[in-house]
């Protein structure tokens, strides 16, 4: 609890609670029933409860903010492993320890299990194939993640005769012959590299649980079905592979003898004409503090506004300046957010989705700049240009706001499509898949160098290069003082 709060009205699915320090001993779900597939917002609209009554440094410190954290940055991550240009080159090595509390398995807020929300997906899952069939392949996936999250429980108790558990989730190769690569590619998969994700559960000695993910690309049933073999679980040739996650490797072993095979089943499993050369998830740990930024700088304040029912200040500051770039944007986030700027009195689901896709999509794009302007400028990475975290850093919050507007336009230019978390991110007009990129393509840099004011950089009257803030004039060379001002 964070402390009785000044009374006032919440306003949550069309009711209106009264807010007191009371509140926030309840835990507030919003019934799974409601939600869609792949945008859950049971957990940001946690964090916002908490933050109607909290302050910002103690709302991104709590249980809540972790877990909406860790939910956005997921997003990020597996996003930009899908880059059609570099997810070639790209693969996920993730591992992940877990408190077990009450003899399950925990999410980052310490307060839900994790085969509770493996089941309020699968009651989602359920209802979503009552409006769309395409989407039962996916129900039999969730029904498999549920089970296999009450076994993981389970083996966190010590049940099951042993303490480690890896198995697959291939490619969804029948189902995408039937609905279509697209389709699939709009709830989060990606049909381009064929990719399918080993995981790993590992109970310690300590009473946690360690959970990895561990992508492969090229997925091919018959390969899959070798590898399995080799620890001796037979995969039927007949089994389709929505099926497959009811099959694992279980052995007692040791944690790091638990990652090295994990690691060793997910690097036989690729086609091996994928050279992978980085991992997403180096790559986001070296710029999380960008990340982080977002988060506690632009995303919270969708999560109070989402909580309120209205917009916070902080939440009309970042949609303005989003909205300064919604020219760039399709129409269904272009419009959406000329709408936001019309109604400040009004922020639901669908405001909340079209903000999180926009963050998301826009630390996407900062990553990939981050990284492409390392590799460009490789020996120089602390040069101060519009994409270095040291450029980034120094911007307030407005500025950083429309820079990540910036990079949201950059990408909708250049039709680029992320897929992450069950969904599929798409800002601009979509390109259609093409050939180039499977291994990795080309890696063409498109950095945001300019703003309302021209270019960022420009040279005084005596010749040296200055860079200026984003969304700010200077007066004078930082070099020699020399005015430059028009």
């Amino acid at each position: 609890m964070v402390g009785t709060a000044e009374l006032e009205q919440i306003q949550i699915d069309n009711q209106f609670y009264e807010i007191t320090g009371d509140f926030f001993e309840e835990e507030y779900t919003r019934p799974p029933e409601l939600e869609v597939y792949g945008r859950s917002f049971s957990t940001v609209h946690r964090l916002g409860v908490l933050m109607v009554g909290a302050t910002i440094n103690e709302s991104t410190k709590s249980p809540e903010a972790d877990q909406a954290r860790v939910e956005f940055c997921t997003s990020v991550e597996e996003g930009f492993g899908t880059d059609m240009e570099l997810g070639g080159g790209l693969e996920v090595r993730d591992f992940d320890t877990r408190h077990v509390v009450g003899g399950k398995v925990m999410a980052k807020d310490l307060k839900t299990a994790v085969s509770d929300m493996t089941n309020a997906g699968l009651i989602c899952a359920q209802e979503t194939v009552k409006k769309d069939e395409r989407f039962r392949p996916q129900l039999i996936r969730s029904k498999w993640d549920h089970e296999n999250a009450i076994i993981v429980d389970e083996m966190a108790r010590g049940e099951t005769g042993y303490n480690t558990r890896i198995a697959v989730s291939p490619f969804p190769e029948e189902a995408a012959a039937e609905s279509g690569d697209e389709y699939w590619r709009t709830i989060g998969y990606v049909p381009h590299l064929k990719r399918g994700f080993v995981q790993m559960y590992h109970a310690t000695e300590a009473g946690e649980v360690v959970a990895g993910s561990l992508s492969f690309d090229g997925s091919n049933k018959d390969r899959l079905r070798a590898v399995f073999a080799k620890h001796n679980v037979i995969i039927p040739e007949t089994e389709v592979t929505d099926n497959w996650l009811q099959y694992a490797v279980t052995e007692t072993l040791s944690e790091d003898q638990a990652k090295a095979l994990a690691m060793d089943i997910a690097d036989q499993a690729k086609d091996p004409g994928y050279v992978k050369s980085t991992n997403t998830v180096d790559v986001t740990r070296e710029y999380r503090t960008v990340m982080d930024t977002v988060f506690e700088n632009s995303y919270v304040h969708a999560c109070e506004s989402l909580a309120r029912g209205s917009q916070t200040p902080g939440a009309r500051k970042l949609i303005f300046e989003l909205a300064d770039n919604a020219q760039h944007f399709n129409d269904r986030y272009a419009d959406a957010l000329y709408s936001m700027c019309a109604n400040e009195q009004k922020f639901n689901d669908e405001d909340m989705a079209v903000l999180h896709d926009l963050l998301v999509y826009s630390t996407i794009e900062m990553m990939r700049a981050l990284h492409l302007d390392k590799k460009r400028i490789a020996g120089h990475t602390e040069q101060r240009t519009p994409s270095s975290v040291a450029y980034l850093q120094s911007l307030d919050a407005v500025a950083f706001q429309h820079t990540l507007g910036d990079f949201a336009a950059a990408g909708a230019q250049n039709n680029r499509v992320y897929s992450a978390c069950g969904l599929s991110i798409a800002v601009g007009e979509a390109a259609a898949i093409g050939e180039q990129g499977v291994f990795g393509g080309t890696e063409g840099l498109t950095l945001p160098r300019e703003d309302r004011y021209g270019s960022l950089e420009f040279k005084c009257p005596k010749g040296h290069t200055n860079t200026r803030p984003h969304g700010k004039l200077i007066e004078n060379c930082r070099i020699c003082g020399t005015s430059v001002r028009c």
